[in-house]
């Protein structure tokens, strides 16, 4: 990720559309799960912090980012237990997690082997622990908000539930998110493909304040829906899986 990008993350993450609406999904999927509180986390790829304030509304929360930038982000927010480190070789014993998050992190360029981290993922959490780990999903979605972040993979829901398989996770829940906002974020897609040059930003970036409110109000429905049921398409894919042992 382009370190611009950290920073507009730390500034907008609190109240961004797109960050408030995919943790409300987060939570629903992990109330699914999570039948305990006062659990120890560790958030793979932390970031500059936002989901760690989510976090710990479900217990202890630790961090790990390659970027001492956002490691900083992190401990201005008040975190104390983030180190800087890489998420295919975490800094952690074996067995010390009760649920690891793993979010937009494998999509990630920098990220050379998504096994490997979902692998140390497996390693750290304790028998019968949850992860929970969201992906960008659809190669042929590939844009400039990509270059400016960093996403060097996207993924299907099929291939996330192979890659959970073979680590040896069992897959509890797979479903696609953002999914109603599907067609404003195509469109998008296809003018930076088509129209060259007019597209110069990631989507990290404020908005105005209604139509940020606007964009959350499709999040919301999801949220509620993903209670019920799997979505069939949508620019992540979202799943929770137990550690087998």
């Amino acid at each position: 990720m382009e370190a611009i990008e950290y920073k507009n993350m730390y500034e907008v993450e609190e109240d961004h559309f797109w960050f408030v609406g995919m943790r409300g999904i987060t939570k629903v999927l992990l109330d699914k799960v999570m039948t305990k509180k006062d659990i120890d986390i560790l958030d793979a790829g932390c970031g500059t912090g936002g989901n760690l304030i989510f976090l710990q509304k479900y217990g202890r929360v630790s961090g790990v980012d390659i970027s001492e930038y956002a490691i900083n982000c992190c401990q201005k927010r008040g975190f104390q237990n983030v180190k800087v480190g890489s998420v295919d070789k975490l800094p952690f014993s074996d067995h010390s997690f009760d649920l690891v998050t793993v979010f937009d992190v494998i999509s990630d360029n920098g990220v050379k082997d998504p096994k490997g981290v979902l692998s140390e993922a497996y390693r750290v959490l304790k028998p019968q622990g949850s992860l929970l780990v969201r992906v960008a999903a659809y190669k042929w979605l590939w844009s400039v908000h990509d270059v400016k972040v960093g996403t060097g993979k996207r993924f299907s829901s099929p291939e996330l539930n192979n890659l959970l398989t073979d680590c040896g996770f069992k897959p509890i829940r797979i479903t696609y998110a953002c999914t109603l906002l599907f067609p404003v974020a195509l469109l998008r897609r296809l003018q930076g493909k088509f129209l060259p040059g007019t597209i110069k930003s990631s989507d990290i970036r404020p908005f105005p304040r209604a139509i940020n409110y606007f964009f959350k109000l499709p999040f919301l429905l999801e949220a509620f829906l993903i209670k019920y049921i799997n979505l069939p398409f949508g620019l992540s894919v979202v799943a929770i899986a137990k550690r087998k042992e």
